[in-house]
């Protein structure tokens, strides 16, 4: 899964606008990245949402 030029981060974040900003920060710098979701509960009605960061050494960083 993850090699040597690629780390992988998993963010909690619980607002979605919040969520929504730290992505488009994180994908202007270069970084992949996805949501993923959870059960917070063995009945699956409660979910916790989360983003998947990955940093890959090929990645722009596109900041500038």
């Amino acid at each position: 899964m993850a090699n040597e030029s690629e780390t992988v981060m998993k963010l909690k974040i619980f607002n979605q606008e919040d969520r929504l900003a730290v992505a488009q920060i994180l994908v202007k710098n270069g970084y992949t990245v996805s949501q993923g979701k959870e059960r917070r509960t063995e009945t699956g009605k409660s979910l916790d949402y989360f983003l998947v960061v990955k940093e890959d050494a090929n990645n722009a960083n596109t900041s500038r």
